[in-house]
């Protein structure tokens, strides 16, 4: 991570590395175990993780959720004018310094996300899962007011699926 708390490489190079077993999670770092510029990485299609390339313009509107959401996110909100909706996980404390899941189960929220189409973005020690696109410009286009329902349940379904996982 950066200075900011950002992460300062792509999710999908986290996931295969933690994936491949090549690197761990330690203190507020991934300690990489082998020189990843000889070892044998290459990116499949499959290890793509969708990741959000933008911020919310507006300020996010926090709700009130049901069991499935409130047990695994630490905040669930809708924005973008009500088109997308989005589940904060605590993955790192920032206060403490280190990571509050272990590499096996960030693999499996990588995999969640990657499987049900669900961008991350990497926002204060939180996993941002969203049901934006990954293109600010595709927003209005794929989206209508009130899609944030439909998202919803759509990252229910995959917090189950999780669940089911880890």
């Amino acid at each position: 991570m950066d200075s900011n708390n950002n992460l300062a490489i792509p999710i999908s190079l986290i996931y295969m590395l933690l994936r491949s077993g090549i690197a761990k999670l330690r203190g507020r770092s991934l300690v990489v175990s082998e020189d990843i510029s000889t070892a044998k990485l290459r990116l499949e299609a499959s290890d793509i993780i969708p990741e959000v390339k933008f911020c919310p313009e507006e300020m996010p509107s926090i709700i009130d959720v049901d069991d499935v959401l409130k047990n695994m996110c630490v905040m669930v909100y809708k924005y973008f004018e009500d088109r997308c909706a989005a589940c904060a996980i605590k993955v790192f404390s920032i206060l403490g310094n280190e990571w509050l899941v272990d590499e096996r189960a960030l693999v499996k929220l990588f995999e969640i996300a990657r499987d049900f189409n669900l961008p991350l973005q990497w926002s204060m020690g939180c996993i941002i899962l969203t049901t934006c696109p990954e293109d600010y410009g595709e927003v209005r286009e794929q989206l209508k007011p009130g899609d944030y329902i439909k998202g919803l349940d759509r990252i229910r379904r995959a917090l189950l699926e999780l669940q089911k996982r880890i």
